[in-house]
Formats: structure tokens, C-alpha cells, sequence
């Protein structure tokens, strides 16, 4: 026989094979995605065949295990029962049912599951093993619970929060709340915790949002008043200050009665005392400033809303701290807003953060997910984002050591009234001839994002702008005027004055501390003066940096061309 003729009939009984083996049915294509990993188009497939076949058990158990790679736990669910009412005595509809049970955190009820299966599959290898690993769950779970249950000053309190909780649907089988003082509490593993794991679920309807605040009587309310808000936190400041006063009524009251009654690590609360370890630091004037704000608000929702009269403006205090020290952005449905999460926001800070949280559309609820894995009895923490300890300070009430990265200090310049350009000059600063920066100790050339670069690069260029004369203004001018925020080196005299007055800036701003840096490194040894040296020493430890910099980048002025001027 001819080869090109076998070449022919070899194709053809290959292309038959093919054929033969290629799947030709909706449940066939959906095991070959499942297979190939390709969930949605499984998920679809066996959707397809179920409309056709819909008393078939395998069908159910098969898209049952399809949702659960797609993390539709609940679809998942509501498929094994189906599954389970076709076929009483088949393991596999239990088995999913485990699944998905322990998927949403529902412990006890996966492990009966897991038994019902092993009941009509003795020997099934997956059925065992999901069974021994919930078993061992559930035994460490016990112990921790017996081996956390310490005496704890709040623990009637958090039991009934936990209680009120457990009855809405929260899930969060693996955490406890720890005592530590009257003004630190956290979270912790009360087993080993893998990573990508649900920690923590809390449906939609014990979530505090804004939307609920503004539906609320007061919010209603505020908003018939016509008072345009200053900020939206104060929609659920107002709404917590009216539910605590509806005491027991409240069906936030479980939830209320952990909140701090009274936040006595804020700045913007010290008195004489603790301000004194405070002086020099901008932190004074960020505490004095959001007090300022406050009672801005408090007068106008108060002249505009008679029934918001009867609340006294330290309880409106109190309900924007709770509302700062614990606010969550979420995303609701393509909607963003903001909410108190209960529980969630129990968590501590830490710069690099073991978790993950959104509001899970699917699901209905907020999800907390560790991106690592957490061992037994640790805490468990969350991430306020890396901010200076000026910010931590005020907006939270706590500093973290070793933060001279996110750290900044205030640097305050003004235009001379007898710069030769100076009216010229105050015209494009718009009649503002003062300026005042918060920059961190770092300076890059990288713009590509908004970013903390920003900071240091609009300071040197409003600086340049001060000190540029002459001609050098004419590098700065464009059709649309002097672009002030994006001024590079111009000239080596210009930079050379631009860094003599931000040492001379900074040498001022360093009178203002009352102690020198080690006598304060000494003081931080004493507790909750803590929180205010540590936020001194960012500015302490900065202002130096900037004088020494300067210094070394003058004596490389006759060196180097204008572009070594640079922080890098």
C-alpha cells in the first residue's frame, strides 16, 4: 500500500478516536472543565444538564462541588440537600454537604455531615479524612476555649456581644476576644489557622453602615434639616449616640456596650499633663484641630436639627472616636460606603497585616481571610494602613516604635515681603504667601501613582519658587503661569539656597522640643507617656537628618552637576 494512502487512513482513524473520545453532552463537556479546571464554564454546563435532568442526584453533587471551588458556599450548600432528597443513602450528597457547611464556618453541623456520609460509605478515603480533620478541629477548638476562659473584667459583656452575634448568622468559630487593660483588647487563634482561611463572617444586616445611619429617626432627621454634613462619619456617630440612649430597646446594645466608654489615650482628650510630654510635636495641633472641627459640626447639626439638642457635645465626641478608631471602607453591590464591623474591628494594628476583608456579594456578609498562616494563640491582626505616629496618635490613640520611614515632621516657609519678585511671586500663590508641609523623611522621583513621594517633591518646589530670581523664573513659566507642585533643580545658586533655608527651617522647628532626644529616648520607658515621646521622636530624630543632608549636599556643590541634588 502506497504511504501517502496509509498516511490517509491513519489520519482518519485517528480523527475517529478523537471524536469517539471527545465529550458530546453538557454533563461531559462539565466534567472536562471541572477537570480542566475551569469552574464558570462547569458551573454553566451542569446547569444545562440539570434542565434536562432534574432528578439527577450526580448532577447536584457534581455542581455542588463546582460551587465550592467557586467559593458559592451557599449554592453549594442548597445543591448537596437537593443531592440528599434524591438519594437518602448516598455518601456523596453528604460528603458535599460537609463541605459546605465547613466552608461556612459551621463546624458541628460539617462534622454530622461528614458522619452521615461515613455511615453509608465506611471505606470512601475523602469521606474519612474530612471527617478525622473536623473531628481534630473540633477537639482543639474545645480545649483552647477551656484553656482561654480566664478571668476577664468584660467578659459578661463579650459573651453577650458573642451570643448576640452567634444569633445572627456571625461566624467566627476559630477567634477569641482577649482582656489585656481597661484599654487594649484583641483577637486570637484558638487553633492553627492556614492561609486563604474564612476567619470571620458577618451578614449584612450586623453591619453599621452609613446608609443605615441615614435611614435611622435622627438621621432622617438631620437630613430634613437640610444640614449638609462636614463628614461622613458623623452620620454614624450620631446614630450610635441615639442607640446608646435607647439602651436595652437597641438592637445594637450588645454591640454598644464593648465600645470604650471613654478614650483617655486620645490627644485631643489630655490634659495639661499629658500635653506637656506632647510639646513641639505637630501632633498638638492635630488633636487641637479635629477638636475644632468637632464642635464645628456638633453647632451646626445642633442650630439645624432640634432633635439632635437634647446630646451633649462630648457624646458626640465619644461617637466620632468610636466611629475613627474603627471604620471600615467596603465596596456593598458596586456601591462603596463606609461601616463598624462588630468583631472585626477588635483586631490590632500591624504594619504587615495577616488578613483580608470585603464585603462578599455572593455570600452577603463582610469575610475576613488570612493571607498567612496564624498559629495557636497568637493574635491575630489587621492593618490601619503605614501612616506617620502623628496620625496613629490622633486618629487611634497609639504609636508603633521603629516607624522613622512613615514618619514626618512640619516644615513651614513664607514668601519675604522683600523678595525683589514678591508680587509677582504672591500672585500665582494665589495671595497666600505662607506654606506648611508634612513630609516623610524620604524624597523619590518616582510620580508614576499619588504616593507619600509627593509630599517631599511639592515642598522643594514651592522652595525653589521662593528663592528663584530673575532669569530662573523664566525656566519656571509656561501658557498656563508657574507650575508651583512640580519645580525641579534650576540652578546650583537656587538649590544651594533651598537647602540652607530647609536646615534653617528645620534647626527652628527643633527649639520648639523642650528636651533633647535622649532624655526623651529615657521618659519612653514610662507608660502611657509612650504614646507621646515616641510621636516627638519622629519629628526629633527627621528634622536632623534634613540639617545633615543639606550640609553634605553643599560641600558637593562645586563637585557635581545640579542633578546630584537630588534625595534618593
Amino acid at each position: 500500500m502506497p504511504k501517502k494512502k496509509r498516511d490517509s487512513r491513519r489520519k482518519k482513524k485517528e480523527a475517529r478516536a478523537a471524536q469517539k473520545a471527545a465529550p458530546d453532552t453538557a454533563v461531559d463537556k462539565g466534567r472536562a472543565a471541572f477537570l480542566r479546571k475551569d469552574y464558570d464554564s462547569a458551573l454553566k454546563l451542569f446547569s444545562q444538564a440539570l434542565e434536562v435532568e432534574q432528578k439527577n442526584e450526580k448532577l447536584y453533587s457534581n455542581r455542588s462541588a463546582t460551587h465550592i471551588f467557586l467559593q458559592n458556599y451557599e449554592e453549594a450548600l442548597a445543591d448537596a440537600e437537593t443531592c440528599i432528597s434524591l438519594s437518602s443513602e448516598w455518601h456523596k450528597g453528604y460528603y458535599r454537604k460537609g463541605v459546605a457547611l465547613e466552608k461556612l464556618l459551621r463546624y458541628q453541623d460539617a462534622r454530622a455531615a461528614f458522619k452521615k456520609a461515613e455511615k453509608y460509605s465506611p471505606t470512601d478515603s475523602a469521606t474519612l479524612k474530612a471527617l478525622e480533620s473536623i473531628e481534630s478541629l473540633l477537639k482543639e477548638l474545645a480545649i483552647s476555649l477551656e484553656e482561654t476562659a480566664a478571668d476577664n473584667p468584660d467578659n459578661d459583656r463579650f459573651t453577650c456581644m458573642v451570643k448576640w452575634m452567634k444569633d445572627g448568622g456571625c461566624k467566627f468559630p476559630k477567634l477569641y476576644l482577649k482582656y489585656y487593660s481597661q484599654d487594649y483588647r484583641g483577637v486570637h487563634t484558638l487553633c492553627k489557622i492556614p492561609p486563604s482561611d474564612c476567619v470571620l463572617f458577618v451578614p449584612k444586616n450586623y453591619l453599621m453602615t452609613n446608609e443605615v445611619a441615614m435611614e435611622s429617626e435622627i438621621g432622617k432627621a438631620i437630613q430634613n434639616s437640610g444640614y449638609d454634613m462636614r463628614s461622613e462619619h458623623s452620620w454614624l456617630a450620631v446614630y450610635l449616640i441615639q442607640e446608646k440612649h435607647k439602651r436595652a430597646k437597641s438592637f445594637w446594645k450588645p454591640y454598644i456596650d464593648i465600645l470604650p466608654d471613654k478614650y483617655g489615650n486620645m490627644p485631643m482628650l489630655f490634659g495639661g499633663l499629658y500635653k506637656k510630654f506632647l510639646e513641639g510635636s505637630y501632633a498638638l495641633t492635630m488633636a487641637k484641630n479635629r477638636m475644632e472641627s468637632l464642635k464645628v459640626e456638633y453647632d451646626g447639626i445642633v442650630k439645624s436639627c432640634p432633635a439632635f439638642r437634647k446630646y451633649m457635645f462630648l457624646e458626640f465626641v465619644w461617637g466620632r472616636l468610636a466611629v475613627i478608631t474603627r471604620i471600615f471602607g467596603l465596596n456593598i453591590h458596586g456601591k462603596k460606603t463606609s461601616a463598624l464591623v462588630p468583631y472585626a474591628d477588635m483586631l490590632n494594628h500591624i504594619t504587615d497585616k495577616q488578613t483580608d476583608w470585603q464585603y462578599d456579594d455572593k455570600r452577603k456578609g463582610y469575610t475576613m481571610i488570612t493571607n498567612r498562616g496564624v498559629a495557636r494563640g497568637e493574635q491575630i491582626f489587621d492593618s490601619y494602613g503605614r501612616k506617620c505616629n502623628g496620625r496613629y496618635f490622633v486618629n487611634y490613640g497609639f504609636t508603633i516604635d521603629q516607624n522613622f520611614v512613615d514618619n514626618d515632621a512640619v516644615f513651614r516657609a513664607s514668601l519675604p515681603p522683600d523678595d525683589p519678585h514678591y508680587r509677582m511671586k504672591l500672585k500665582y500663590l494665589h495671595n497666600s504667601p505662607a506654606r506648611e508641609f508634612q513630609v516623610p523623611p524620604t524624597y523619590s522621583e518616582d510620580v508614576s501613582v499619588l504616593s507619600e513621594n509627593m509630599k517631599p517633591r511639592n515642598m522643594f518646589s514651592f522652595f525653589r519658587f521662593l528663592h528663584a530670581r530673575d532669569s530662573e523664573l523664566m525656566l519656571l513659566s509656561s501658557a498656563d503661569g508657574y507650575q508651583i507642585k512640580d519645580v525641579g533643580p534650576i540652578s546650583i545658586r537656587n538649590e544651594v539656597s533651598v537647602l540652607k533655608h530647609i536646615a534653617e527651617v528645620a534647626k527652628k522647628q527643633l527649639k520648639y522640643f523642650p528636651e533633647p532626644l535622649a532624655v526623651d529616648h529615657k521618659l519612653l520607658k514610662v507608660m502611657l507617656r509612650v504614646l507621646c515621646l515616641v510621636r516627638r521622636l519622629g519629628s526629633l530624630e527627621f528634622h536632623p537628618v534634613l540639617i545633615s543632608i543639606s550640609h553634605s549636599r553643599l560641600i558637593l556643590t562645586s563637585l557635581f552637576d545640579i542633578s546630584t541634588f537630588l534625595f534618593v
